[in-house]
Order: structure tokens, then sequence, then C-alpha cells
């Protein structure tokens, strides 16, 4: 063992935090957000993320580092990246990789602030062994002014670069004219780029600004997934708009936009292909309305992953699948453990409880949707997943909770822990 990996199992066993997620990401300390970089490399699965490894809030972005063999149980590694060059001294933003030639290649947002504003550049950085990079030395590659339309330099990032045809392409987020907008730049060798197209725009769906996009083909239909930011006093929110690429003209057509998950709580998804060449979407997952908690309780660590999904076509319907093994629950058993679980016979009317050291969770099934009821030490709220079949899937963690339905999900940081004991009420008069 290592100094690093001794420092960092040292620092979760002193945690001794219930609240502490077991099977969903966390930092071993400070604040954690988008993840960035998935990528099978070298017989590891790796996992950046924007990082503050000096405090449980939001500040000068690093690109934090863990890997994994399956997915599930993750090892800590140093600091991938740090903001100290001219470029992304403001913070080392999102980005996304790709293997060339057995070298791991990241394309991220560098972030300066300014007197007046902040300007967004994308930048390259490379690695041949997946943990030490060395930084392009033409950065940035990539500028605002590449963009026709583009008025705003602080609104033009997370690059997701992937391989088509044997030319390299990115989808970013810009802002164009005050509006959100998804483009497409392209490359022969991952360091120079030129701007190719607009993909969206000119949609209230996208929002006043973008985030995160995502390009990806699953079973023939491609998915343009992006995070999109309403202003203030509306939550953020991650939708999927499916469709068909011309590559002969660069236009993406749409055939329908879905949100991803039905919580505000899921954000900044990424995905990889994993080596089973299925696709993998690993998602933040933040409390939107109580971010400061953990910080404000003297938690050292706020933010956590999501559980990696795995993204299927059914039917032309996205279906997302928590991965890992899933257990079966029947009405006779009233303990559970940490785990990913299913019934498959949930009834109308029919309501679960799961009860917890310091709250519980409710789950009561109407005829077209699921009405999922959380009394935490931090809220009170009720949560509604819309779907109309008697099966689903969750996923039972500390702190969190994660349902799947069909073609829909839910993700909900809670705060409860120790959830151990579930009971259902045969039937409950209601007027759904």
């Amino acid at each position: 063992m290592n100094a690093n990996e001794y420092i960092y199992k040292k620092i979760r066993t002193l945690d001794g935090d219930d609240l502490r997620p077991k099977l969903h990401f966390t930092a071993p300390y400070g604040w954690l957000n988008d993840p960035n970089g998935l990528i099978f490399y070298k017989n590891y699965y790796h996992l950046f993320y924007q990082y503050n490894p000096y405090g449980t809030m939001w500040d000068t972005m690093h690109w934090g580092h863990a890997r994994s063999k399956d997915l599930i149980h993750w090892q800590d590694l140093p600091i991938a990246m740090f903001p100290d060059h001219d470029y992304d001294k403001g913070g080392v933003f999102s980005g996304s990789s790709i293997e060339k030639d057995g070298r791991l290649y990241v394309i991220y947002t560098g972030h300066v602030i300014s007197e007046d504003s902040a300007v967004e550049t994308q930048c390259v950085a490379w690695s041949d062994d997946g943990i030490n990079f060395t930084k392009y030395e033409n950065n940035p590659v990539m500028t605002y002014d590449d963009v026709p339309g583009a008025n705003n330099p602080a609104n033009f990032r997370d690059p997701k670069v992937f391989e088509h045809d044997g030319k390299y392409y990115c989808v970013l987020a810009a802002e164009i004219q005050s509006k959100g907008s998804i483009v497409l730049f392209e490359s022969k060798d991952l360091l120079s780029w030129h701007f190719k197209k607009v993909l969206l725009q000119d949609n209230k769906i996208l929002g006043i600004m973008t985030e995160c996009p995502d390009f990806f083909s699953v079973a023939g239909n491609d998915y343009i997934l992006f995070s999109s930011i309403f202003g203030i006093g509306q939550n953020s929110i991650v939708y999927a708009a499916q469709g068909k690429m011309d590559w002969s003209n660069f236009d993406f057509e749409i055939n329908k936009i879905k949100r991803v998950d039905q919580s505000d709580d899921f954000y900044a998804s990424q995905s990889l292909v994993d080596k089973d060449n299925r696709r993998i979407m690993i998602p933040w997952l933040r409390s939107v309305d109580h971010t400061d908690y953990l910080s404000r309780t003297n938690h050292s660590w706020n933010g956590m992953m999501g559980i990696p999904r795995i993204m299927e076509n059914q039917n032309k319907n996205l279906i997302q699948k928590p991965i890992g093994t899933i257990k079966e629950l029947s009405k006779d058993i009233s303990n559970i453990s940490l785990g990913v679980y299913r019934i498959t016979d949930f009834l109308i009317n029919q309501k679960l409880i799961l009860k917890g050291k310091n709250g519980q969770a409710e789950i009561l099934r109407y005829v077209d949707r699921y009405l999922i009821s959380i009394d935490s030490p931090v809220f009170k709220r009720k949560f509604e997943l819309k779907s109309n079949v008697a099966e689903i899937e969750f996923v039972n963690d500390d702190s969190v909770l994660e349902f799947y339905s069909n073609d829909a999900a839910m993700s909900i940081v809670t705060f409860i822990t120790g959830i151990d004991h579930i009971s259902y009420v045969k039937e409950v008069e209601t007027n759904g």
C-alpha cells in the first residue's frame, strides 16, 4: 500500500460518518460535483470528477480521480489535474476523455476569472498511465470566438469527445444570443479543432444556458443528453434528445425529448462504453435544495455520484438499469441491507415503507405513478415517479434512494441513514 492509498483509506476510516453512502462514490474529503473523463483504459474504469479538496463547498475546481475494476468498488487516486496554468487558473472545469494510439487524452474546459467576467476555453491534456497528465503546450485549442453568434466567453464549456468514421468530434455547451445551445467541433488529431455546426438551439427546453452535453448511440438511435439551466428560482434539469444524426450534413433530427431522471437532484451525467460494449451513465447527485446541509453540519464530504446505469433502448425508449446484483423482494421479507432490490408485483394502492435510523420513505403505487414520501431530518416532501407498471427497482444506500421503473427513473438525496426495515400496507384508500 503506497502513501496516498494509506491516507485515503485512513481519511475514510476516521470519517465515521453514518450519512456517507457506501455504494455511491464520494470523495475522501471535500466537495464533489460533475463526473468527468469516464473511460475504460488499461483494464480500469476511470472516474474523474470536479473536486474541491480544501473544503465541503464549491470553489476553484480540480480534477479528482478514482478507478475501478467493476464500476462498483472504487480506489481513490491522486488529484489528476490542478488549476495551475494561465488558461485554467480559475478552475479545471468539466470534460471528457478518449484513447488514441494507447494514450489517454482528455478535453476539458479551462476557466479564468478576470476583473469583469469569466472566460472559458477548451484545453487538452494526456497521460500514458491514466494517472499522471501533461497539459498541451498550445492550449487552449477551442475558444468561443470559433462559434458563430457566441457572445459570452463565460458560457462555453463541457466538451464531450467521441470518434466517428475516423475523425474526432466534441459536443459542447455554448451560450448563443443569450440562449442555451449545443455545438459540434471536429478534429483529425485531437489537438487542432474547428467549429462544425450548431446541433441544438432555439428551443426553450435548452434554457438560458446548457451544460454537460453528451452524444452517443444505442441500438441504432442517437442521443444528445444535456443539462439545462433555467435561471433564478428554477432548478436545472437533464434531458435526453432522441433522434438521428445525419453525418452528411451534420444535422441532428429530434424525434422526442424526455427528462432523464424525474428528480432535480440528478445532474451533469456523463456516459462511457464498458468492456462489454454496454453504454453506462454516471450522474452527479446533489441535494438541490440543501447543497450546504453537510457543510453546515460539519461533515467532511459533500456530493456523490449516482449508481452507474446501463442504458438500453427498448421499443424506442431509453431504459436505465442500475448496475450490480439485484435482489428479489417478496412480501415476507421484513429486513433489508444496502443494495439493489426488485419488486415484481407492486399492486395498485399498495404502500411500501422503508424505515431508517433518522427517517423513513413511503412508496405508494397509483395506476399511472408512484408517490414517494420522504420524511428525513432535513425535509419532508413528496415526489411523483410517473410509471404505470408493477415492477420497480430501487437502490438502498445511506443518504440516497434511487428508483427505476420501466423507462422512468428518480434519484433522491434523502439524508436518511440505516434503512434496514421494510413493510407493506396491503390496501390504502386513495383518490389516485
